[in-house]
């Protein structure tokens, strides 16, 4: 099997008529990607893992230059406008032979049904790192825009208690919580020789490494379906890097580029927490 990658498709597609969506767009985008690749993907997507190797975003509204989610304080029936333009990404963490193949399927034009109307199949576009050539550039100041609702779970594992520790999500990126589920990511995908030998050190380090400058964060609570509505956080972060230790740093900027791909929290795989993480 050839060398695994990082890559990442964005397919694009136009709406034939209005159609009403699910209040959480990633439904969208997975039901599209299946159309498409039904047979190469149902294996890969039924994968049983707490860090799944494939990532859907919601569906991308071009003109309106956002992903499309209901928050559950709006009235608005979530809805694909005829002839509009959109988008969505998926992640894939495959080999290289894996990934070309998915191109090779790929017919451009063709039409699909979609819910209740149909869409047209427009281009599609990928992009792929190898592991080695995840980084960010090294620069004082990184920005982190907070794309979709990020989960952010306080990490079970810190603390030990005889009793069962309930679910408790942060309403701002603390860093050493984004850095420590990256690096959980990260150590399950990556080639042997560039596993984060110790997650503790490097999570704690981020909170002195990191150190926010600005932010515009606010909170926002989604529906996903008829029982979940999870409460999560949007907006933008602009952390000053402060280089204390060259090798903790290395893997904090891989680490960040790594977001890019994969997203930040929990639910990643179903389009919470995705990321443009830019240095300034």
């Amino acid at each position: 099997m050839s060398q695994r990658i990082v890559a990442r498709f964005c397919i694009y597609f136009i709406p034939l008529s209005d159609i009403i969506i699910p209040p959480f767009s990633s439904k969208v985008s997975r039901t599209i990607f299946m159309k498409i690749f039904h047979e190469k993907i149902e294996k890969i997507i039924n994968e049983r893992s707490a860090f799944k190797s494939i990532i859907f975003t919601p569906v991308y509204w071009i003109e309106g230059e956002r992903f499309l989610f209901k928050s559950n304080d709006s009235n608005k029936i979530l809805m694909l406008k005829k002839n509009n333009k959109y988008c969505f990404y998926i992640t894939m963490i495959r080999s290289y032979d894996e990934i070309f193949s998915f191109i090779q399927d790929f017919n451009l034009g063709s039409e699909l049904e979609l819910f209740n109307g149909k869409i047209v199949i427009e281009n599609l576009s990928l992009e792929f790192k190898t592991f080695e050539n995840i980084k960010i550039e090294n620069k004082e100041l990184i920005k982190i825009n907070f794309k979709t609702p990020v989960l952010i779970s306080f990490p079970k594992g810190w603390i030990k208690l005889n009793k069962k520790i309930p679910i408790r999500h942060s309403l701002f990126p603390i860093p050493s919580f984004m850095i420590h589920g990256l690096a959980e990511h990260w150590n399950i995908h990556a080639p042997d020789d560039l596993k984060i030998p110790n997650m503790a050190k490097l999570r704690a380090y981020s909170n002195y490494s990191l150190v926010e400058q600005d932010y515009d964060v606010k909170p926002i609570t989604v529906i996903y379906d008829e029982k979940r509505e999870p409460r999560g956080f949007i907006g933008w972060v602009l952390y000053k890097h402060r280089k204390l230790n060259q090798e903790l740093d290395n893997h904090i900027i891989r680490l960040l580029d790594y977001a890019n791909y994969v997203g930040i929290g929990r639910s990643r795989s179903i389009g919470f927490g995705v990321v443009k993480v830019e240095p300034k």
